[in-house]
Parts: structure tokens; C-alpha cells; sequence
């Protein structure tokens, strides 16, 4: 790979960039080539963010009088994980401007747009945290919440495989398998909670 800048590259999408394993070829519509990209990505951030999450919920434990605890510990790790990211990708972003252009810093809103196209990774922690806050404010008992929200976490990981198969459209085998893929990190995520307490 070439050390020297790619004219015309956005350095916001550079560093996650499908143009740079789809080779260029006459025909291919770049516009439905971002689309798929930004959902491919989407999808990514919402599996990693829910594995984060529901990994944080199945170390935590069981104790039904730490139930705030528990939410307040997958909310703010889910956070500081999707700023970390944010930070990491404006970080590389950064390098590619100023590549570019000498000396180029990433504007405001390059940086929202980092930030935006980052957010399914902090989104897809509510889910896991909805059944720790309704335990939290007694609307379910606060002895199933823990487990809810783990089952919730295992159960949108199949969701995703699911998604992804239909994304990319390769039939029911594909589909069946990325979701016994991505639902295995929550059951290895819930052997783990066995193995563990």
C-alpha cells in the first residue's frame, strides 16, 4: 500500500474505507457502495457494543442490591468504549487530513460526523440496560433484571447475525450461520457468567 495521500479521499471514511477492498471497476455505483458501507459499519458498531455490554452485565453478577450499580457500571463503560473509539477514528482521521493537506486539522463537523457514524456501538448498550433500569425503579423484579438484560444481549446478537445474513443477501444458509456466529459470542458471554459465579 501506497504511502502517498489518495486524491479526492474523505478522511473521515478513509480509515473504514470499502473503496480499498472493492476494486474500482466501471459499473459499480459508489453512491449504493457508501450505503452499504455505512451499514456494514452500523451493524459492526451494534455488535460490538452489544457483546461490551452484555459482557459487562454477565461479570457483574447477580447481586439484586447492586442492580443500580450494574447500570450505571454498562452505561458509563459503554460510553467511555464508544468515545475511545470516536477519539481512535478522529485520531486517524487527523493523520489522513493532514496527508492530504499539509497541516489540515478535521473540522466540527467531520468530527460529528465520526461521532454519528459511531453511535450504534453506544446505542445498542440500551437494550442490555432497559431491564437493569426497569429492576432498578421496581417496574420488574430486581432478581429477573440482571438475567433479562443478559438474555436480552444474547438474543440481539442472533438479531444482528440475522440482519447481517439478509444484508448480504447470499441465502438461508448464509444467514442461518451468521447467526449462530454472532449469537455464539452470547452464549460464550453467558458460559462465562456460569464459569465465573
Amino acid at each position: 500500500m501506497s504511502d502517498e495521500p489518495k486524491p479526492g479521499v474523505d478522511p473521515v471514511t478513509a480509515v473504514d474505507d470499502v473503496r480499498d477492498i472493492v476494486p474500482a471497476r466501471d459499473g459499480v455505483d459508489h453512491a449504493e457502495l457508501r450505503r452499504a458501507e455505512h451499514q456494514a459499519h452500523a451493524i459492526a458498531g451494534a455488535i460490538y457494543g452489544t457483546i461490551l455490554a452484555t459482557t459487562v452485565v454477565a461479570s457483574l453478577g447477580h447481586d439484586p442490591d447492586k442492580l443500580a450499580h450494574s447500570l450505571a457500571i454498562v452505561l458509563f463503560t459503554s460510553a467511555v468504549f464508544w468515545a475511545a473509539h470516536v477519539y481512535s477514528l478522529m485520531v486517524a482521521g487527523r493523520m489522513v487530513a493532514g496527508r492530504m493537506v499539509a497541516g489540515r486539522k478535521l473540522t466540527r463537523v467531520e468530527i460529528g460526523q465520526i461521532a454519528r457514524n459511531e453511535w450504534p456501538m453506544l446505542q445498542s448498550s440500551l437494550p442490555v440496560a432497559v431491564p437493569l433500569a426497569l429492576g432498578v425503579f421496581g417496574i420488574i423484579s430486581r432478581d429477573v433484571a440482571a438475567t433479562l438484560a443478559l438474555l436480552v444481549g444474547i438474543g440481539a446478537l442472533f438479531c444482528y447475525g440475522v440482519l447481517l445474513g439478509l444484508r448480504e443477501g447470499r441465502g438461508r444458509i448464509n444467514l442461518v450461520w451468521n447467526a449462530f456466529v454472532v449469537g455464539s459470542f452470547g452464549i460464550l458471554i453467558l458460559l462465562l457468567k456460569v464459569v465465573v459465579h
